[in-house]
């Protein structure tokens, strides 16, 4: 049996910065680990097996990039986990597209008419872009996601908007015009494969057994990349900060996508308060994490919670910051069934 090829969307919540407005380091350490992902399925074969995932996992990061220079430090997360999930369909070698969504759009003035761009999009997919121009549609696809990010805002950045929208039209363009040539000149994306008349069947070779160390290779790279996560939590508070939510929207997507991974949150505190209130409020804020997911669709059976209270802190107690850092809770992903 296969083992399904996961890059855990647990990846996901990312290393999580702890100031909502400032642009902390660890958004670049997120994005090195994205690139790394990346490379991983470049390695496992993803370019050749998923052209459309494996070049929408470069859009999302490049996209990420961008965000995280506008030190918009949320938008930035938001992308990297959806690079990091296209880059899992990439090794999988998935044959279907992404769903596109119609753009949520803030109060603020709208200078681009995200509806437009989406019906050009379903256009061309329509029209087998996803066959003759599967890169640009992927790139097309993931500037079209971060114009809609944009506009949700009430106060949409009209700069970026437009470089955005830049990047958006000339890889829409490019894919509209290999779709028209591929029609124009049916070549075989577009008509599918040439039936050739009947010919003999050559004898099959008989096929060399794959040396152990091959083997080895491949299973390693097929292994899920367990990476930790985390969010954070105010001072004596077992509620989900409003900051967390669009994140957490975007793992609760990523999981509905991979349904046989499972998952574990574990609930910290920061070094305030007694042994035994602060194993109870660990508890509860993985319990947050947990009735959120579940309410959200996530099968309650793949989730375990546990609450470690005052230990193993990632920061010192010394600082508002550090405690902040460590009044978390921590996604680790448990189990990748096989098939």
């Amino acid at each position: 049996m296969k083992k399904t090829i996961l890059i855990n969307a647990l990846t996901l919540l990312l290393w999580s910065g702890v100031v909502a407005n400032n642009l902390d380091f660890r958004v670049y350490e997120g994005i090195d680990e994205t690139q790394r992902l990346i490379e991983t399925a470049y390695k496992a074969g993803g370019k050749d097996k998923s052209i459309y995932h494996f070049e929408k996992a470069r859009a999302y990061r490049d996209i990420s990039v961008l965000l995280a220079s506008e030190m918009e430090e949320l938008g930035s997360k938001i992308f990297a986990v959806k690079s990091m999930n296209s880059a899992s369909k990439a090794i999988e070698g998935s044959q279907v597209l992404d769903k596109l969504e119609s753009a949520k759009l803030g109060q603020g003035k709208q200078v681009i008419d995200p509806n437009s761009l989406l019906l050009a999009l379903e256009k061309i997919r329509d029209d087998k872009a996803f066959n003759c121009a599967p890169k640009e549609l992927a790139y097309a696809e993931a500037y079209y996601e971060a114009i809609s990010y944009e506009l949700s805002k009430d106060k949409p950045n009209t700069s970026f908007l437009q470089t955005l929208y830049n990047s958006y039209l000339s890889n829409y363009l490019m894919a509209k015009d290999k779709v028209d040539l591929s029609k124009r000149e049916s070549l075989e994306c577009y008509v599918g494969k040439i039936q050739l008349p009947n010919v003999p069947e050559a004898k099959e070779e008989p096929v060399a057994k794959v040396p152990e160390a091959v083997t080895e290779k491949v299973e390693k790279l097929e292994e899920p990349l367990l990476v930790r996560a985390r969010i954070h939590f105010d001072f004596d508070k077992a509620n989900i900060k409003r900051e967390y939510i669009p994140l957490l929207n975007e793992v609760i997507s990523t999981l509905k996508e991979n349904p046989k991974i499972s998952i574990r949150i574990e609930g910290y505190t920061d070094n305030i308060g007694g042994k035994t209130y602060n194993e109870k409020l660990a508890l509860r804020r993985a319990m947050a994490v947990k009735d959120y997911l579940v309410k959200q669709g996530i099968d309650a059976q793949r989730i375990e919670i546990v609450g470690f209270g005052k230990e193993k802190y990632i920061a010192e107690n010394t600082t508002s910051i550090g405690r902040l850092t460590n009044r978390r809770a921590e996604f680790i992903v448990i189990q990748v069934s096989s098939e």
